[in-house]
């Protein structure tokens, strides 16, 4: 009879003990596959972040090379230009140059002017403030809208100059400049009679409307006594434009 009892006991115990390692088994399968799959998470993940430095390095070559061949070009324009010096007949040709230069934003530029800065309402919230509180593409062409109609000569939204076509949208939370993603805060920089142009945006109904407590855009004004704005062939690819000036 204690026989019989000790082999029960003995078949109990190997039958717990082969669902124990049964059950380590298992989860030791279950956590090696989750290490294989981690790894093959972060390999993707350094894959992916290598691929977007290599991208990134070609793009800085390649803007670099761009930058390079502007500045050749530039300096064969000035070389030409400097040799039509005292030559009567191209001094008209000379100055129309320079005039539509600076018109079309071809030119950097310097002298005083204003620094104007949209930003979105602090702590944001769609449900319970109004759309307005966020700085779409409407409120930065009202105020260069305004900034030319008081005389600026030249204008630049967030470093980049703008040209005769200006080329600036809304897409989801951010504004498009000519192609290019831009991110609050928003500057507009614009050369031209300062006083003018300062008293023109701070009296400007819709900018007191939304810089009101109510909707919460918050905007400064700054006079600048040298304001330096560059070319646009610093600052984008006018190649894309030329079609557009022609249709006009």
């Amino acid at each position: 009879m204690g026989y019989s009892e000790d082999m029960t006991e003995k078949k109990k115990r190997s039958i717990y003990l082969s669902i124990l390692m049964l059950v380590l088994g298992l989860a030791l399968a279950a956590f090696i596959r989750s290490l294989l799959v981690g790894r093959s998470s972060i390999n993707d993940l350094v894959s992916a972040y290598q691929e977007t430095v290599l991208e990134y390095e070609a793009l800085q070559a390649q803007n670099q090379r761009l930058i390079e061949q502007n500045d050749l070009l530039e300096s064969k324009i000035a070389l030409l230009i400097s040799n039509l010096d005292g030559d009567e007949s191209y001094e008209e040709v000379i100055k129309e140059r320079e005039y539509y230069a600076l018109i079309s934003g071809m030119a950097a530029v310097e002298g005083s002017g204003i620094r104007v800065t949209l930003n979105d309402r602090l702590e944001y919230d769609p449900a319970r403030h109004p759309i307005e509180a966020i700085v779409h593409d409407k409120t930065v062409l009202h105020v260069i809208d305004i900034l030319k109609a008081k005389g600026a000569q030249a204008i630049a939204f967030n470093g980049t100059r703008l040209t005769a076509v200006a080329q600036i949208g809304c897409i989801g939370p951010t504004i498009l400049c000519y192609n290019n993603r831009q991110m609050p805060p928003y500057v507009i920089e614009a050369i031209g009679p300062m006083e003018e142009m300062a008293s023109a945006i701070a009296g400007d109904a819709y900018l007191n409307h939304i810089t009101s407590s109510e909707v919460g855009i918050r905007m400064s004004i700054n006079l600048v006594e040298n304001l330096a704005l560059p070319s646009f062939s610093r600052t984008g690819d006018y190649r894309t434009l030329i079609t557009l000036l022609e249709a006009r």
